[in-house]
């Protein structure tokens, strides 16, 4: 289950605004040692650190309107439950959050700084209500809390691709 192995990024509203406030700080940090060679294809990976940049704002953007759907009162329509592609053992990017051909941070910045308020604004009101749940393409049926423990683990994932290109 997709969702129990989130736990790890908080119980409670306030335990996952923290750790993604911690997670979300790291990545700017891992951001601004990377822009030195941010135009240059990470070790072992196609995207280059401003592509795994964009991508970690295009899942944050995302994340941040399912969260607020999730905490609103409107009617959850059901959403076909197709799950995400692997290749070679590694989850793939679905086309709506794949990085375009990389763009300066001074260009993503204001996105990142966005979406990064979107997500801590949810959080307070974020619950774990299995009537309210949202399908991941990877752990399947979230609620609003699990989306936002997803984020701080996914932007976890891609700061540490950041750090070992700086290392």
């Amino acid at each position: 289950n997709g969702a129990a192995m989130l736990r790890v990024f908080g119980e409670t509203p306030a335990e996952v605004r923290t750790r993604l406030e911690r997670e979300l700080d790291a990545f700017e940090a891992a951001v601004a040692r990377a822009e030195g060679r941010w135009h240059e294809p990470l070790p072992g990976r196609l995207w280059t650190a401003g592509q795994e940049a964009e991508h970690v704002i295009l899942v944050n953007e995302s994340t941040a309107r399912i969260v607020a759907l999730l905490n609103s009162d409107k009617t959850l329509r059901p959403v076909p439950a197709v799950p995400g592609e692997m290749v070679e053992g590694r989850r793939q990017a679905p086309a709506a959050v794949q990085p375009g051909p990389g763009q300066a941070w001074a260009e993503l910045e204001e996105r990142h700084a966005a979406s990064r308020a979107a997500l801590l604004g949810q959080v307070e009101r974020a619950t774990d209500d299995p009537e309210r749940r949202f399908f991941h393409v990877f752990l399947g049926d979230l609620t609003a809390l699990d989306w936002l423990r997803m984020a701080a683990y996914h932007v976890r994932h891609h700061r540490r691709q950041l750090e070992a290109a700086s290392a």
